[in-house]
């Protein structure tokens, strides 16, 4: 049985990595906050911290299992750029709901597909550059358009899915407005998540 090869671990993928998780360390309490959970300078600090660290971690553990199957250790780095972009699309989110008081209805929908752009773009460089080490820039025009396809099918999916269980839907018991803005955010997300990896890995930065 022939061996099966995997990528070599660079400084630079923990770099990356802890850059990610830290994006998702300071943003995810913001959005918290805005949910009415108050977290206090010391906790900011240390969930901050345990993010960095966890991405790290995390994709070191990817780099462990690819030598199992290869795909893992791309798949941890995937992971770590969905979490920041998971947390850029709710801290942009929450930032528009924040500024407007509004969370549900049509504003709703341009608020959802106004952050989930925002996190697309950031997607873009990361994916493109790590994730996926397509660092040349002969096809970038070609890869752009492709990844915006792809990302575009993604932002239907995802601004639908999550406007359903917001507007269609509705909240469930005793949650409110907000809180239930954000379930429907991360149903959504969860679900898009698998669409966005096929498609990217295998349309748009394929080998």
């Amino acid at each position: 049985m022939a061996k099966i090869k995997s990528a070599r671990i660079q400084r630079s993928d923990i770099v990356y990595a802890s850059i990610n998780g830290f994006i998702f360390g300071v943003l995810i309490p913001i959005v918290l906050n805005n949910l009415g959970v108050q977290i206090n300078l010391v906790k900011y600090v240390a969930i901050a911290v345990f993010f960095t660290l966890l991405a790290a971690i995390g994709v070191y553990i990817g780099y462990l299992l690819s030598k199992i199957a290869g795909f893992f250790f791309q798949l941890a780095k995937f992971g770590a750029v969905g979490a920041a972009n998971f947390a850029v699309d709710f801290g942009v989110l929450n930032l528009l709901i924040f500024i407007t008081g509004i969370a549900n209805g049509w504003y709703f929908t341009l608020f959802k597909s106004i952050s989930f752009i925002v996190a697309v773009t950031n997607s873009f460089f990361w994916n493109k550059m790590w994730t996926f080490g397509k660092k040349d820039q002969k096809h970038a025009g070609k890869e752009f358009v492709q990844f915006l396809l792809v990302s575009l099918i993604g932002l239907l999916l995802n601004a639908g899915i999550a406007s359903l269980i917001v507007n269609v839907v509705g909240p469930l018991g005793s949650i409110g407005l907000k809180t239930w803005a954000n379930v429907g955010t991360a149903v959504a997300s969860i679900l898009v998540l698998v669409w966005n990896f096929v498609g990217y890995k295998f349309f748009v930065f394929k080998k």
